[in-house]
Parts: C-alpha cells; sequence; structure tokens
C-alpha cells in the first residue's frame, strides 16, 4: 500500500462502500466500522509515507462524515477514529459521501429528443483542418468521467495530442486510419490503470470500464459538436510494445482504443452503417411457472 496509486484504487474500493451504506434511507445502524478501520489503517499508511492522493483526501473526508452519522458519532469507535484522524491533515475541499437528490435533479438531464442526439451523431474520417481546442477536450473528459465503474475506482486515463510526430507514431501501430490518418487534427488514446483492479477475478474488469467511459467520452464530444471516430487497438503484445516504444504511455497504462477527433466540415459524407433488427438483440425474460421464457 506505499504505492500511492494502488493504495488510491483500494481506499476508494473501500470508501465506496461506506457511500453504499450511507445512501440506504433505512441504513442498519452499526453496519460499516470494519470499512471505516479498514480505510484508516490506509490513511495511516499515506500518512507514514508522506504521498497524498486524491482518494487519499477523498477517503479522509468521507470517513469524517460517516462517523458522525446518527447512530455512529456517540459510539467508542467514532471517539477513536475521530482522534486518529486529527493527527492526519488530509485536507479536501470537496464535499463527499452522500446528497439528496429529487426526481427535479434527476429530470433536468432529459433529453427533449434522445432521438436527435443518438441518431445524429455518425464517425466522421474526414475533419476540417483546425485543432479543437485542448479547453474542449478537457470538457468532454470532465463530463465522461461521470461514467460508472466499478467500485467507482475511475482508473481511466486519456492521452491527447494534436502535434505530428506522436500522432503518426501512434496510428503508425494502428490498423484502421488508413486513407485518413494523416489528416486528423486531434488524436486521442484512451487507457485504464491495470493498478486498479485485482488478478483473477477482475481480469476484464479494465475493457468493461473502459469501455464504458470512451462512449460516454464520445458522446461527451458530440454533445459539444465535436466529430470522432474510434479507432480499435485489438493488436497483438508486440505492436503494444511498439507503440510504448514510440509513444510515452504508462506501463500499467493499458489501450483500450484511440479516438480521432475533429469539427466536421459544413457537408460531410458518412457511412450508414445499418442496425440490426431489435427482435434479433432483445429477449424479454418472462418469468412463468416452471421458469424464466
Amino acid at each position: 500500500m506505499k504505492d500511492v496509486e494502488q493504495r488510491n484504487y483500494t481506499a476508494v474500493k473501500i470508501y465506496h462502500s461506506l457511500e453504499k451504506s450511507m445512501s440506504f434511507k433505512n441504513r442498519r445502524v452499526g453496519s460499516g466500522w470494519s470499512d471505516a478501520y479498514a480505510l484508516l489503517d490506509l490513511l495511516r499508511v499515506a500518512h507514514r509515507f508522506d504521498e497524498l492522493g486524491y482518494h487519499d483526501k477523498a477517503a479522509c473526508k468521507l470517513l469524517s462524515r460517516f462517523i458522525e452519522l446518527e447512530g455512529n458519532s456517540q459510539t467508542k469507535n467514532a471517539s477513536y477514529i475521530r482522534g486518529e484522524l486529527s493527527k492526519l491533515n488530509f485536507a479536501s475541499l470537496e464535499e463527499h459521501g452522500v446528497k439528496t437528490y429529487s426526481a427535479a435533479d434527476f429530470h433536468r438531464g432529459v433529453l427533449k429528443s434522445p432521438e436527435a442526439f443518438f441518431l445524429s451523431r455518425y464517425s466522421l474520417r474526414e475533419f476540417k483542418g483546425e485543432n479543437v481546442s485542448e479547453e474542449l477536450i478537457k470538457r468532454a473528459i470532465s463530463l465522461a468521467m461521470k461514467s460508472p465503474s466499478v467500485c467507482n475506482r475511475q482508473a481511466w486515463h486519456v492521452y491527447h495530442t494534436t502535434e505530428s510526430l506522436p500522432k503518426e507514431a501512434a496510428l503508425k501501430y494502428q490498423a484502421g486510419n488508413r486513407g485518413f490518418g494523416e489528416r486528423i487534427p486531434n488524436l486521442m488514446v484512451v487507457t485504464t490503470d491495470l493498478k486498479a483492479f485485482m488478478p483473477g477475478q477482475e481480469h476484464y474488469q479494465h475493457w468493461i470500464d473502459g469501455g464504458l467511459f470512451s462512449m460516454s467520452l464520445i458522446y461527451a464530444l458530440h454533445s459539444l459538436g465535436v466529430a470522432s471516430c474510434c479507432l480499435n487497438w485489438s493488436q497483438s503484445p508486440a505492436n503494444d510494445k511498439l507503440l510504448r516504444s514510440s509513444v510515452n504511455i504508462k506501463n500499467n497504462h493499458t489501450v483500450v482504443m484511440m479516438l480521432a477527433v475533429g469539427w466536421p466540415e459544413e457537408v460531410n459524407n458518412v457511412c450508414v452503417s445499418a442496425r440490426r433488427p431489435l427482435d434479433e438483440i432483445y429477449t424479454c425474460l418472462e418469468v412463468r411457472a416452471g421458469g424464466c421464457k
């Protein structure tokens, strides 16, 4: 746990469990103390090595809120943890834990015409010559970070460039950009951090979390008027190593996909890729005597 990244992924896994417990309207008083002490142990490690990550600070704030809950605050456990937290200086300006969320809050995000939004998005392979600003790229990434992830670990990392040399070096090993790769204004490489996942039981979770984030990012860009094209990274280990020898991607960041990004032309040609009939991909499981249909 002296590795700040691995410790932080562990911390968020634990404190998210506490968050879920705190969010239940009929929370079981007395629950969560084992997670609280596990979190305290991690905070002590962080204090010892004096290298704080974001989730160290968030965990401290969350633990402070947990021990002050009704039914918790007057207990010996709370008194002890309160004293231990006073020895740490993990200030976090953000709020963590739970909040009241009304139906009106939820409906603020309802689209007037979801079909107009989703069905207007196409993959573009030709763009205007101008780059998309880094400010807008960061805004899209910030929106995409609302994506769900296992235990809220948020193990994503995006590499972005508008420079010719790193773009050429990265696209050299990607097989699907022939004919337009040299005219891509912005290139993004979406990765997930393998340090966040437990070997064995979470063997494929980095692909799942990375896929969820990637789709959110694509639609975030679309919501901002920015076009994109997904570039598959199903490559051999040899090509993956060649990519890393050309572009500075951390060894623990596994590449999920690349994304070509740019402004659409006034008139564009796009592939009309037909969608399979709904009845081929949808099955209603009806509960009947003897089991599901």
